[in-house]
């Protein structure tokens, strides 16, 4: 809010330019204008922030907002509501709670930009039912398998603590920039493993279930969920779960199962996956990585093998040897490339452009009258013409 509040004014400026043409000289002015009515649908996973940052981008580029928080976050979707509501005017941003149901009654409003974010099986539903009223923009923000390679160059105590705080287990790895599963070289696969299991014990202690840093998983059916795929693996740490608190412990899984749903669908959850591979290359070729993923995460210091990953993700960012602070830096695009991941992209500038219009104003000021340029043409008209724009492009 700080870094947007400092420099939307100049974001906003209208930038001006100046063309001589044969006859007349062209004044054009460029301006940032906002859509109008903006729609947040915002997700379950970070209730506070997911609701915030677009309507963030949305009032600086000028537009007024409806929020609509989820209905899995009750609490917080409350204490928002009350709070937004009480602050601001309802023409000026307002927070609408209910269910599913409100959602969709939303949509079919007429807003002139609809921002989505959570899973790819809902942002399909909103783009069916957005598609009826012809909105112009709608932009999604859902998530992928984000993949995490490590060769045999990147291994170090803090890499392994960077994954396990940021990758899968910050939130109870209900972060949709968590790296989804971690392909590990063959040569560092145990030392690696080893690792893990001794930053999550120094992290979380022997009994995470009560560590209070330690999240839980917000809702049942997901829950249910995340048990299933916790399944398909053979544990090599964690594994407990308590169901009537919804807790889930840090669980890392190995000797996955082929063609196992893990494998296929974003887990967004406390599970680990970790993969041996032996060549990279081949890795990237097997299709087991997404490429269009939200983010694509590498830990090595082997610039070959970074510039080979970079060159085959299609990824909006890739991140060498850290994981999240990206999300975190106003100056990063935040973002999917289609697809699993969603499109367009939010944060800092790229937030104020995505939730406004360029605009052109045009006028024409004559220093001369060309009765030429009207039928009926001549070569002669035509020679003058290429003289003039030589001239003026030789200088």
């Amino acid at each position: 809010m700080d870094y947007v509040s400092k420099h939307m004014e100049k974001w906003s400026k209208p930038n001006h330019s100046y063309y001589v043409k044969f006859g007349y000289v062209e004044v054009i002015e460029r301006t940032s204008n906002p859509y109008g009515s903006v729609l947040i649908i915002s997700p379950w996973n970070y209730p506070l922030q997911l609701s915030l940052m677009p309507a963030i981008s949305a009032i600086a580029a000028g537009n007024c907002c409806v929020i609509k928080p989820s209905e899995y976050t009750p609490a917080t979707s409350e204490l928002l509501e009350k709070v937004v509501n009480q602050t601001f005017s309802s023409d000026q941003l307002v927070v609408v709670t209910g269910d599913a149901q409100m959602s969709k009654r939303l949509t079919i409003l007429p807003f002139d930009l609809i921002f989505f974010t959570g899973s790819q099986q809902t942002g399909k539903a909103v783009l069916q039912q957005v598609s009826q009223q012809l909105t112009p923009p709608v932009i999604l923000e859902l998530g992928g398998k984000n993949p995490c390679i490590m060769d045999e160059t990147g291994f170090s105590t803090a890499a392994i603590q960077e994954i396990v705080w940021g990758g899968k287990f910050l939130n109870a790895g209900q972060t949709c920039i968590a790296p989804d599963s971690l392909f590990v070289h063959v040569t560092i696969y145990e030392k690696v493993l080893s690792e893990i299991s001794k930053s999550l014990l120094a992290f979380y202690g022997a009994h995470p279930a009560d560590s209070d840093d330690y999240a839980r998983i917000c809702h049942r059916s997901h829950f249910q969920k995340l048990i299933d795929f916790m399944k398909q693996g053979d544990i090599w740490y964690g594994g407990e779960y308590d169901e009537d608190t919804l807790f889930i412990a840090p669980t890392v899984i190995t000797d996955i199962e082929q063609g196992s749903s893990i494998m296929r669908e974003e887990i967004f959850g406390p599970l680990l996956p970790v993969i041996p591979y032996t060549d990279l290359q081949s890795l990237l070729s097997e299709n087991e990585i997404q490429r269009d993923a939200l983010t694509a995460y590498m830990f090595s210091t082997n610039k070959s093998n970074i510039q080979i990953y970079k060159q085959h993700m299609r990824s909006t960012c890739v991140s060498v040897n850290q994981v999240i602070h990206h999300a975190a830096n106003p100056h990063v695009a935040f973002g999917g490339i289609g697809g699993a991941s969603g499109h367009s992209s939010y944060h800092g500038k790229a937030g104020f452009k995505a939730c406004s219009y360029n605009r052109t104003n045009y006028r024409a000021f004559h220093y001369l009258h060309v009765p030429d340029k009207y039928p009926p043409y001549s070569d002669k008209d035509m020679n003058v013409v290429k003289k003039f724009e030589n001239g003026l492009y030789k200088r």
